[in-house]
């Protein structure tokens, strides 16, 4: 994995040629108001990003979360100093629905309405480079996500997360606690047969090697089979090398919203009928939070998937 956090820099920049705010008014004043140097934080996927030096003083004290991965680790870290989370924090692909109904706001990728909000901190997903852009030629501070590679990558982001909002201590409990989680988990499976699994979904979307999916089916006791076709990172497979291909276990995406019939198409597909997991009956859905999440719940998701993998090992009922 290759490693990259910009260093502290200047952004001094005029307006995004093209973008324009209502009132020139506000924007003037956000540029007269906002003396600080930009900060830049993107994060990739690597355990060896430097730690973030947060000087006296100027840790942030109102916090605005546009992505819920950052929604899920902030509500963890600093709930008493975000403004503001996602409008993804009430969903499906959420794990802090009741906990976000303690911040009223939610946040689009709206440039105008950041701003509005006056944060000193931003945290936004790298899918919105543009918004993101526009919102460091203001001033105004920036941790930009991108990666999503490994669950060692989660302990970086962390980690990252909670010294450039100046509570590391708090970052490192998050740490040991998933830690000890995942740790608990693979030392209970440890010995025992590996079934092969394969996340799918209705597209014939699968995630292979270097992502975290990957990394919680192993940490489960299984193997993944996407890996094993040679896929890297998230890719298309077509069904024929799906039923060749012959998972033990295939695990499917819980969503009232999407692919909500797909679980009984596939049962009912003559196609797939002899296939290992569908003829010993361990076709296995998820809910899709948990398999989406790049935060310290990735804990809970190699949980689940070992309670599907190893029922004998682990027959308490998930919470």
């Amino acid at each position: 994995m290759m490693a990259d956090l910009d260093s502290l820099r200047p952004s001094v920049r005029g307006p995004v040629p093209g973008w324009n705010l209502t009132g020139r008014s506000l924007w003037l004043a956000a540029c007269l108001g906002v003396l600080i140097v930009a900060v830049t934080l993107r994060l990739v996927a690597s355990a060896q990003i430097p730690p973030v030096h947060v000087k006296e003083g100027s840790v942030p004290s109102r916090i605005l979360s546009v992505n819920v991965m950052s929604d899920e680790i902030l509500l963890a870290l600093v709930p008493e100093r975000l403004i503001g989370l996602s409008v993804v924090a009430d969903s499906e692909s959420s794990n802090i629905v009741e906990e976000a109904k303690v911040i009223p706001t939610r946040v689009d990728a709206d440039s105008e309405r950041i701003l509005m909000l006056n944060p000193d901190l931003v945290l936004i997903g790298s899918h919105h480079a543009n918004v993101a852009r526009q919102i460091e030629s203001l001033g105004i501070p920036l941790f930009q996500i991108q990666g999503f590679e490994s669950i060692e990558w989660i302990r970086s982001l962390l980690r990252t997360m909670g010294t450039s909002t100046g509570v590391p201590e708090r970052a490192e409990r998050l740490i040991a606690e998933m830690n000890a989680r995942i740790e608990n988990v693979s030392r209970r499976v440890a010995g025992l047969p590996r079934p092969r699994v394969l996340l799918y979904s209705e597209s014939g979307w699968v995630s292979g090697a270097k992502t975290t999916i990957d990394d919680a089916i192993r940490a489960a006791g299984g193997v993944n089979v996407a890996a094993e076709l040679g896929i890297v990172g998230g890719g298309k497979v077509p069904q024929e090398r799906v039923i060749m291909a012959d998972p033990d276990v295939i695990l499917l995406r819980y969503s009232r919203i999407w692919e909500s019939g797909f679980r009984q198409a596939l049962l009912g597909d003559p196609a797939f009928r002899d296939v290992k997991a569908l003829r010993n009956q361990r076709v296995y859905s998820i809910p899709a939070r948990l398999l989406v999440t790049s935060s310290h719940h990735i804990a809970k998701t190699v949980e689940t998937i070992a309670r599907h993998l190893h029922p004998d090992v682990f027959p308490e009922a998930s919470p």
